[in-house]
């Protein structure tokens, strides 16, 4: 996460329980900021339906109206924020802060341009009204731009107002919903949608003042500076997309068997088995935070000196010094994240069920649930190994990780759809194991052998892309390079 470990180490340098508190505190801003917006808006005005006795049928179309755009803008923008974090890094090691604010408006321009081909080709032959449509694409947009903000959020050091923006934003968005339906504004649903679409609004905005404040906007700022890195790193699109894919693929193919429910002849998903999932993968926030906090701290530290040493002519002794406590302090906060996360894992399987069972969950679902909640956690340990990777300049491994994690799910997936309702949840389970130990074998192989990826894996001359987002990028500021040249 470009940006945050600067913020994070200044903050566990102050060595108090404050200093340690605000920086765990930032880093679940970060990490579960948007997530934890979503679900808090959701639920609260899921809970005013219930007051005001809105109709099941209503309640369920506002659902599906929230979870489709939250799913398919992560679907959409994930490769994206990806490939533009590594820009980021790049330029704030630099120090070059000229076209950070310039890249976050154009990666935005891209992915609501894909985006608004897709919202129209969904909603085209749909026979919902076209005013709820729209309201729908807009809060779609927006996520997507929530999405790719937060990488430009990582960077910032001003914790409190990303945090205020959030709850400012959430807060407005109950508030007008619950207008709506008390004074019988409008059409409950649609009201709901615009109530979030409003509030969604003002924490883009308040971000994007954030970022500009932080990074400046020059007039003749370029937007599409990045385009290059697409055809350097595409791996890491790929790695994003196919890891995000995975996780919803099982929900997706569960949506297309008994258990699939159509809304209004236009959404399908499986309120039953979304449920649960939903509560399962709850359980690995925790892990989310500390691996942050761990890794952009104690990891990257001996990260660095590592890097250091063979980039600024470190002997040999001392290069060799370097990557066994490299190696060390990897491995040993990889277990006690682990250990960590087990912890967590432990307690949503015995307090979960029980508090499902409570709410009026069958039988049947509750063991779902404990199966996903164990697939969640090898999900934990596969997500945390692929970004060791990514660290570690491992592009291809990670990709492999990720697209042998897509594989298995569509396999088992539709394997378990066959095989019936059985064996639901426990497809995801199966195939998060076995990507898992699949990505654990590959680190190892990395790792012990990390002086040949480091010294010998790579070109040994610089070669500049030259593909066809190079000739764009050229195309469009030719002027000013020459210019600056």
């Amino acid at each position: 996460m470009a940006g945050i470990g600067f913020e994070l180490k200044r903050l566990f340098d102050r060595r108090t329980l404050t200093g340690q508190t605000m920086a765990y505190g930032y880093s679940a801003i970060i990490t579960a900021g948007p997530f934890a917006l979503l679900t808090s808006m959701v639920l609260l005005i899921q809970l005013l339906f219930v007051q005001y006795g809105v109709a099941k049928g209503a309640g369920q179309l506002y659902t599906a109206s929230v979870i489709y755009p939250f799913v398919f803008s992560q679907l959409l923008t994930c490769g994206f924020a990806m490939v533009i974090t590594r820009y980021l890094a790049d330029k704030l090691y630099q120090g070059e802060y000229e076209n950070v604010t310039a890249s976050c408006y154009g990666i935005i321009f891209i992915s609501q341009l894909l985006g608004a081909v897709a919202a129209v080709a969904f909603y085209w032959d749909k026979p919902l009204a076209f005013e709820l449509k729209l309201a729908t694409y807009v809060f779609f947009m927006e996520m997507s731009a929530v999405w790719l903000q937060g990488v430009y959020l990582t960077a910032l050091k001003d914790y409190k107002s990303i945090f205020l923006s959030y709850g400012g934003g959430g807060a407005a968005s109950v508030l007008l919903a619950w207008a709506n339906l008390h004074f019988a504004l409008g059409e409950p649903v649609l009201g709901s949608m615009v109530a979030m679409c409003i509030g969604t609004g003002v924490i883009v905005c308040c971000f994007m003042v954030q970022i500009a404040r932080y990074f400046g906007y020059p007039a003749e700022g370029m937007n599409f500076e990045f385009l290059p890195y697409f055809e350097v790193h595409y791996r890491l699109f790929g790695v994003a997309f196919f890891y995000t894919l995975a996780i919803y693929a099982a929900n997706f193919i569960i949506w297309q068997g008994p258990w699939g429910v159509t809304v209004a002849d236009t959404y399908l998903y499986s309120p039953r088995y979304d449920v649960v999932t939903f509560y399962a993968f709850l359980s690995i926030l925790p892990t989310m935070i500390m691996f942050v906090v761990s890794m952009e701290l104690k990891f990257y530290e001996q990260y660095a000196v590592y890097f250091t040493y063979i980039t600024q002519k470190g002997n040999f002794q001392d290069i060799e010094d370097a990557r066994k406590e490299l190696l060390h302090t990897l491995w040993t906060e990889f277990k006690n994240i682990m250990e960590f996360q087990l912890v967590f894992s432990l307690m949503f399987l015995a307090a979960g069920g029980y508090l499902l069972s409570m709410g009026g969950v069958s039988y049947q679902d509750v063991n779902i649930y404990r199966i996903l909640v164990l697939g969640a956690f090898f999900n934990a340990v596969l997500q945390v190994v692929y970004t060791l990777l990514l660290y570690l300049e491992d592009q291809h491994g990670a990709l492999m990780i990720a697209g042998a994690f897509l594989l298995s799910n569509m396999v088992l997936g539709i394997g378990g759809l066959w095989l019936g309702e059985a064996s639901y949840g426990f497809t995801f389970f199966l195939s998060a194991l076995l990507a898992c130990a699949v990505a654990v074998m590959r680190l190892q192989h990395f790792c012990q052998r990390i002086s040949y990826y480091v010294f010998c894996g790579r070109p040994v001359f610089f070669e500049a892309p030259h593909g066809v987002f190079s000739r764009l990028a050229a195309f469009l500021y030719r002027d000013r390079q020459e210019r600056n040249a």
